[in-house]
C-alpha cells in the first residue's frame, strides 16, 4: 500500500488521499469504510514508520469489524508486518486479541486498551 506524504494537505484532502490509497490496495473495502479508516489516521509528515503502517491496517480492520472475511485478509498483512519488523509489544498483544475476535472468543479489540 502507498503511504504518501500528506502533512501539507487540508484534513478533507488528506482523508480522501488516504482513502484512495486504501482502496488501491484493498478494492473490496467500501469507499465509506475507507473514508472512516482514513479519518482515524493522523498526518504523515515524516518518513513512514512501521507503526504508521500497523495503525492504518488496524483502522481498516476496526471499521470493517462487522465482516470477519475482510478483517482476516487485512490481518494477514498486519501479521506479515509484525513478522518482518522489530516492533513494540503492544502490537503483538493486539494481534493476539484480533485473533481471538476472529475465532469468536471476544469482541474486536480497542487499540487504546494496549
Amino acid at each position: 500500500m502507498n503511504y504518501e506524504y500528506n502533512g501539507n494537505l487540508e484534513e478533507n484532502e488528506r482523508i480522501n488521499q488516504v482513502a484512495k490509497e486504501i482502496i488501491s490496495k484493498y478494492p473490496f473495502i467500501s469507499l465509506n469504510n475507507a473514508i472512516k479508516a482514513s479519518s482515524l489516521e493522523g498526518k504523515i509528515d515524516k518518513e513512514v514508520s512501521i507503526t504508521d503502517k500497523l495503525n492504518r491496517l488496524y483502522n481498516i480492520m476496526l471499521v470493517s469489524s462487522n465482516n470477519k472475511d475482510i478483517v482476516m485478509l487485512i490481518f494477514k498483512d498486519y501479521l506479515n508486518l509484525l513478522k518482518n519488523n522489530n516492533i513494540d509489544n503492544k502490537y503483538y498483544y493486539l494481534s493476539q486479541s484480533i485473533n481471538e475476535y476472529l475465532y469468536n472468543y471476544s469482541d474486536f479489540p480497542i487499540i487504546s486498551d494496549f
